[in-house]
């Protein structure tokens, strides 16, 4: 949704009165630990959903019941959706810093490699992150981690991504 970026999701029911687990995936999630309402996509648009109570249980976690969710088949509906916040909220970053959300667009620059990328994708997985990367040529993309050692910097102002990943993960 553009405009709104995604900040957890509701996990599980919890009970049967019309609470939910929600899972906050950021990783500091701490700055959310105050909001009133999230965000429900529904056909590309937000719809507010308010909090009328919430209780922390985890760092990532809490329980929540919003307004006008009664009973088990309303919290079980809810079940999986994708929770969004407007991005205005979000947490301002040092220079060098970066959102996943950001990056796709940007030109990649990797020494050794000569032929023009772009970053696709951040893809997240509980193992390990991966930027997907569109090479010049190359009908596949190509997966490189999302590791310190491999990122030089970002240059946020031109839109590019400084890499400085080995050659050979370019030939996977």
């Amino acid at each position: 949704m553009e405009g709104y970026f995604q900040v957890g999701y509701v996990r599980k029911k919890h009970g049967f009165r019309g609470d939910v687990v929600v899972r906050i995936t950021a990783d500091d999630p701490s700055p959310y630990d105050d909001i009133e309402a999230f965000f429900l996509e529904n056909q590309g648009k937000a719809i507010p959903i308010f909090i009328e109570t919430s209780r922390g249980v985890k760092a990532d976690e809490s329980i929540v019941r919003f307004d006008g969710i009664e009973g088990e088949a309303a919290a079980q509906a809810l079940v999986g959706s994708v929770l969004w916040l407007p991005d205005a909220l979000l947490p301002e970053l040092k220079e060098d810093q970066f959102y996943y959300h950001e990056l796709p667009g940007y030109t990649v620059v990797n020494p050794g490699i000569v032929v023009g990328m772009k970053l696709i994708k951040v893809l997240e997985y509980p193992s390990q992150d991966l930027f997907e990367i569109q090479v010049d040529g190359r009908e596949q993309s190509v997966l490189i981690p999302v590791v310190d050692a491999f990122i030089e910097r970002l240059d946020k102002p031109k839109t590019t991504l400084y890499l400085c990943a080995p050659e050979e993960l370019y030939s996977l």
